[in-house]
């Protein structure tokens, strides 16, 4: 699988549905509204600056999804701090301190970082557990089709293996019955080689097939019963009754011909 390029790696952490933005706003809006309670000035302030924290430290965890890593809470913690530090230099920016402000106050913007860390750490675990599980749930899915999907080939292959047993020696043995017949009865050889020709011409478009219904399968069953007839004689009768409605109905490929084949061979 090629690596994305950093474009693309850093485009990730924008996809987010509106669900979720309007929860992160949500959550921190309340931390705001926490902290402006011993703030004397406007709320727009603490609204601001938590706002500003809060959505860089979910696109920094977005990026780095730590719930697709080995040691997901390590990769949590790293995109959170790196978070915290940018989140920080956009405080000053886009609140337009000065750097004589900044020197002056240094102990509460290194307070804000620890606080923007801690916070941001206890939100976004919050966040991890449940991607995690939805990502868990997932992969789960995709095993369990991947299961499913080995299973069925499993099945097919069983098929065509059943298939390649019922075909060489009943065709050997029908070939050899029809040259013994155009010696001793042409008109019966002429019929073998009719049904025989019918059952060919209703499996071979069948050896490929992944899916079929049951009326194919008697168009089959039927030809391949008529030349056991006419090889075994008298002691082989079969009569075929099924309802028009069922003919139509998906069945498995070669399914019933190895029943029918089993049926005269131990019956």
């Amino acid at each position: 699988t090629p690596r994305p390029t950093v474009r693309a790696w850093l485009a990730r952490g924008l996809r987010a549905s509106w669900p979720t933005i309007a929860l992160i706003a949500a959550i921190n809006t309340g931390i705001a509204g926490v902290l402006w309670i011993e703030d004397p000035r406007p709320f727009w302030h603490p609204f601001v600056t938590i706002q500003i924290y809060g959505f860089v430290i979910a696109y920094c965890v977005n990026v780095v999804r730590p719930w697709e890593s080995g040691r997901p809470i390590r990769t949590l913690a790293a995109a959170v701090a790196v978070a915290s530090i940018v989140g920080v230099v956009l405080v000053i920016l886009v609140k337009g301190y000065s750097w004589s402000y900044v020197v002056a106050q240094h102990r509460t913007f290194v307070l804000n970082l620890v606080l923007a860390f801690f916070n941001g750490m206890a939100v976004s675990l919050i966040f991890h557990v449940r991607y995690a599980a939805a990502h868990a749930q997932t992969q789960l899915a995709r095993a369990e089709a991947e299961r499913h999907l080995l299973a069925k080939q499993a099945v097919e292959a069983e098929l065509k293996l059943m298939q390649a047993q019922v075909e060489p020696h009943f065709l050997f043995n029908t070939l050899a019955s029809v040259q013994f017949l155009t010696e001793t009865d042409p008109p019966a050889a002429h019929r073998l080689l009719g049904h025989l020709i019918a059952y060919l011409r209703a499996a071979l478009p069948q050896l490929r097939a992944a899916s079929t219904t049951l009326g194919k399968e008697l168009e089959l069953c039927e030809p391949y019963l008529s030349i056991l007839r006419t090889r075994i004689g008298a002691r082989l009768a079969f009569a075929i009754d099924v309802p028009d409605d069922l003919s139509s109905r998906p069945f498995p490929p070669n399914l019933l011909i190895s029943l029918v084949e089993n049926a005269v061979k131990h019956g």
